[in-house]
């Protein structure tokens, strides 16, 4: 399932460093979402479903970083 791979996505590019490098190493964009074998609408829904779940402002503006990171990318 796409949309569980986005959300494992998000969930680790949150916390491990090394992980977002290894992202940045790609060639494209269009290549990483090969590898991590989900597209651009997979990683929306499972942005909104990640923000739905937040309790503070601060796990939201997490969340809204990592988009613009992925978005970056």
């Amino acid at each position: 399932m796409a949309l569980g791979k986005a959300i494992r996505f998000i969930r680790q590019a949150s916390f491990d460093k090394e992980f977002r490098k290894a992202c940045y190493n790609v060639e494209t964009k269009e290549e990483l979402l090969q590898i991590l074998d989900f597209n651009d609408a997979e990683f929306e829904d499972a942005f909104n479903m990640e923000l739905v779940k937040c309790q503070t402002s601060e796990q939201a503006d997490m969340i809204y970083q990592l988009k613009s990171w992925y978005h970056m990318i």
